[in-house]
């Protein structure tokens, strides 16, 4: 198996790169301990002019059409740079896929573009509630179809890019007979669409500069044509579909890993004890050799 990159793909990585080290390193920690989401969204808008936001998305969408690989190692980069620009690159990367897969044709030419193009700063998933998190099958936000509209109810926990999403893909039981997983479906819902409304930043233990927010949803109505994929079909868009997060979220990991190794790397040939540097002492080298390896 040949595991070189392509040209493109080398290209863009090192776009991604340069766009890391210059553009989200010098405010990264300014934007961890201040949240300036104007920080956050600048960054974001010129993640989406370089074609970041929709890596694996079809040009005729305006994404890059440039495939899993290119992503994984744009994530990585950024990952090296930012945590918090990363994880929300990832989400809305996901939320383009997502629609680009399962969306009627009008639903993509609506939605995707404003993704790719940064006219949304993000995109954002709708799913996990208190008592469904690492069990979606359990979600109980309902939509019930009145007219041309859906009308939702319910709240979902833990939200990431909840403030300033252009979309959210919201999931909620559509028959409640159904056995477990088989009743739910998919919505495509914008922040101003009638009874939604955002909720608290939560309080985390890092990336402080993306938030995480509750979404509520109070007799929320949705336009009908706003049913992502077939009824009752969403816990399949859920399991399936979101699977190319795990790549996002595993590649931009290892970019944060692979910072931390070189910011230890470079503290260990500054810093002196017994009148020679820390990296002097095979100890300290196996460490860090061990280290590299597992990454």
């Amino acid at each position: 198996m040949n595991f070189e990159l392509t040209e493109e793909q080398k290209i863009i990585q090192d776009m991604a790169a340069k766009f890391a080290r210059n553009e989200l390193e010098p405010v990264a920690a300014e934007l961890d301990e201040t949240k300036n989401r104007d920080i956050l969204k600048s960054n974001l808008k010129k993640l989406a002019e370089l074609g970041f936001m929709g890596l694996a998305v079809d040009p005729e969408y305006g994404g890059s059409g440039a495939g899993t690989v290119a992503f994984s190692l744009v994530m990585t980069e950024l990952g090296r740079g930012c945590a918090s620009t990363a994880v929300t690159t990832s989400v809305t990367n996901m939320v383009a896929e997502v629609i680009q897969s399962m969306g009627a044709e009008e639903l993509k030419n609506k939605y995707i573009p404003p993704l790719c193009g940064g006219e949304y700063a993000a995109g954002s998933f709708g799913l996990s509630e208190a008592g469904a998190g690492s069990d979606p099958a359990s979600i109980r936000t309902t939509a019930v179809l009145d007219g041309d509209s859906w009308v939702l109810n319910g709240n979902k926990l833990w939200i990431s890019s909840g403030e300033y999403a252009g979309v959210f893909v919201v999931w909620a039981v559509t028959d409640r007979d159904a056995p477990k997983g088989k009743g739910i479906s998919a919505f495509l819902v914008e922040p101003g669409f009638p009874g939604f409304t955002v909720g608290k930043d939560e309080k985390k233990l890092g990336q402080h500069g993306s938030s995480t927010n509750e979404l509520v949803l109070e007799d929320c109505r949705v336009p009908k044509e706003n049913l992502l994929g077939g009824l009752n079909d969403g816990f399949r868009i859920a399991v399936a579909e979101l699977a190319g997060g795990r790549i996002g979220i595993g590649s931009m990991a290892l970019g944060i890993g692979s910072a931390a190794m070189d910011f230890a790397t470079r503290y260990v040939t500054e810093r002196v004890q017994f009148d020679q540097p820390l990296a002097k002492f095979q100890a300290i080298q196996w460490m860090i050799a061990d280290n590299c390896t597992r990454l």
